[in-house]
């Protein structure tokens, strides 16, 4: 987070900007958090934006369950132990016992010491109520309306009050998605889909987890479903000859200019590499069969059988 103040966008509902925008709402006794950020250094912060306006932490609300979105809960219900948390389902589960996280990227194996790090394994957070998932739910006399946008997570969710969308991480600013070039995702096919839904609506303001403020979504939200086409295209290039998913990912990584030199953007990149594979079998645009031990996947001509064979 930067070391600037939080902004307003309306009498009650504004965010703390930084490298991941957290959500402020001002309810009826206190403040309510969208999301908290990565760390305690983070959430220092919001608590000295907090203590600056008087305004004790009443509720945090999590997006979904990344090591970047709720790192902060540890320092602050430190800080304020009445807070509740409200969580989505599925994702509360990771919150709750954090080292979940690098055992999905391990491929469900005990994690490497190189994946316990804290962009990776968050401290545990207690949660103390589901969230409803594209329904309305009314926290410390505020109503909000939660989005349902999974994708880039399990189920994570976006957050609405006074027609201001916290989008979460359903879509990524320009720079982001520049800068990471294979955005990070378990499954492209509900990606797009959420992304397509965001595009239906007309709030007034729209916030992502990563990027700027704007009055509309609808220039990058596009541009995020550009991206995510383009990286399809690619892979079905890539699968017109039979490859396993880890030559698959080598050859990607080459054609979109990436250098993997760490454990932990490995497992990230190969994370989100499954999660376009699974789109794209979704649709029935790869297939795979398994030969000699080996996990092979092909691109489905037209006119080909599209299921595994």
């Amino acid at each position: 987070m930067s070391g600037q103040a939080f902004q307003m966008i309306t009498e009650r509902v504004g965010y703390f900007p930084g490298h991941v925008n957290i959500g402020l709402v001002i309810g009826e006794h206190g403040a309510i958090l969208i999301d908290s950020g990565l760390d305690t250094q983070s959430a220092k912060k919001i608590k000295k934006g907090l203590d600056a306006i008087a305004q004790p932490l009443c509720a945090i609300i999590q997006t979904h369950s990344h090591a970047d979105h709720f790192g902060g809960n540890a320092y602050l219900l430190g800080c304020w132990p009445e807070a509740r948390v409200y969580a989505p389902p599925l994702e509360e589960a990771i919150i709750r016992n954090p080292i979940l996280e690098p055992i999905y990227l391990n491929v469900g194996a005990a994690p490497l010491e190189d994946l316990k790090n804290k962009f990776l394994l968050a401290q545990p957070s207690r949660v103390d109520h589901l969230l409803p998932l594209d329904e309305g739910i009314e926290i410390d006399g505020v109503p909000f309306f939660i989005l349902s946008l999974p994708g880039h997570s399990w189920q994570q969710v976006g957050v609405v009050c006074d027609e201001i969308c916290f989008a979460a991480d359903s879509y990524l600013g320009e720079e982001v998605l520049e800068k990471h070039k294979l955005p990070f995702l378990v499954d492209a096919h509900e990606t797009l889909l959420s992304l397509h839904k965001l595009l239906a609506t007309n709030y007034r303001g729209y916030l992502p987890g990563h990027g700027a403020y704007t009055t509309t979504s609808h220039d990058a939200v596009n541009k995020n479903i550009a991206w995510h086409e383009r990286i399809f295209s690619v892979i079905c290039d890539i699968l017109v000859e039979e490859r396993t998913p880890e030559e698959a990912l080598t050859l990607l990584c080459e054609r979109l200019h990436i250098s993997i030199e760490n454990a932990s953007s490995y497992v990230l990149f190969r994370t989100a590499f499954m999660g376009y594979l699974v789109g794209l079998q979704k649709t029935k645009r790869v297939a795979y069969r398994f030969e000699h031990n080996r996990w092979l996947w092909r691109t489905v001509q037209d006119g080909a059988e599209g299921a595994e064979r």
